[in-house]
């Protein structure tokens, strides 16, 4: 194994064993999570992302993370960094052709609401997708999003997103994934339009916050514009680039878990649409 990327969030320190999965092994720092990670994760602002990661069985422990000034102690393994390897998570909008990022918006909407997974809130962009949801539970479910995402589009944020928290399965819940792409939108009109969001992004992230501490990382991160590296594949996509580029960024967001990464380019996109007056 060797390091390919260091987030640049991540600070020397010993961290201890949390839990591990096939291509993660995560380790606890204060309340967010330090993740050791294979290629196909990515980078991302507390990722160290290393080569032939085998994160072993799902069971038992391993020993704390060690990061230093330019090694890190993994698996009482060691391995060196340098400057070069460390990834920045921050987006800088030098520049901004908004009829492009506008049109480009549209192109990423479509791919939401053609190739997002069966049972993802996609169905927010496109009424025809609650056919996917059939059981008691799921119509409960696609309910119960609708009115917590129209009280936050009708001007009651902080309500809707205490009904969206952890609202749905998995590591992070669909809610929560909302919630995230939000705060990513957020942090992105603020750049774009020069107003003060952060008070903002704070707020909704304390209401937001739970017991989960994968929800909770995912949530700061975004709060402060920190961007794993699909997501700000995407954003720059958006910003710069073609609809094959924008097309090609979308599919690899939402190939991320069974809807986590659809789930939040929906709130991203419908935070952004909803600022930027795109329909």
């Amino acid at each position: 194994m060797t390091v390919v990327s260091i987030g640049d969030q991540v600070r020397k320190g010993t961290y201890p064993f949390h839990s591990r999965f096939h291509r993660a092994v995560n380790f606890r720092h204060g309340d967010l999570l330090i993740s050791v990670v294979n290629e196909e994760i990515g980078p991302g602002p507390l990722n160290i992302v290393v080569c032939d990661l085998d994160a072993g069985p799902a069971c038992g422990r391993v020993a704390p993370l060690e990061v230093g000034a330019h090694v890190v102690v993994f698996g009482n393994r060691q391995f060196q960094f340098t400057d070069n390897h460390s990834y920045r998570s921050t987006v800088a909008l030098d520049s901004c052709n908004r009829r492009l990022f506008r049109h480009n918006l549209s192109v990423f909407g479509e791919q939401l609401k053609t190739m997002s997974p069966a049972k993802s809130l996609a169905f927010l962009l496109d009424e025809k997708r609650t056919q996917n949801f059939r059981s008691g539970f799921e119509r409960a479910f696609v309910d119960q999003i609708r009115r917590d995402v129209h009280q936050i589009m009708n001007g009651n944020l902080l309500n809707g997103v205490r009904g969206l928290k952890g609202c749905g399965f998995g590591l992070t819940p669909s809610g929560d994934d909302f919630i995230a792409g939000l705060l990513i939108g957020l942090n992105l009109l603020q750049q774009l339009r020069g107003q003060d969001y952060q008070e903002i992004a704070d707020d909704v992230f304390r209401t937001a916050k739970a017991g989960n501490i994968f929800s909770n990382s995912f949530l700061d991160l975004a709060r402060r514009g920190l961007l794993f590296g699909r997501m700000k594949d995407l954003v720059l996509a958006l910003m710069h680039e073609s609809e094959e580029m924008v097309r090609q960024s979308a599919a690899r967001l939402m190939a991320i878990g069974e809807s986590s990464g659809a789930d939040l380019g929906t709130g991203f996109l419908l935070t952004v649409c909803g600022e930027m007056g795109v329909s």
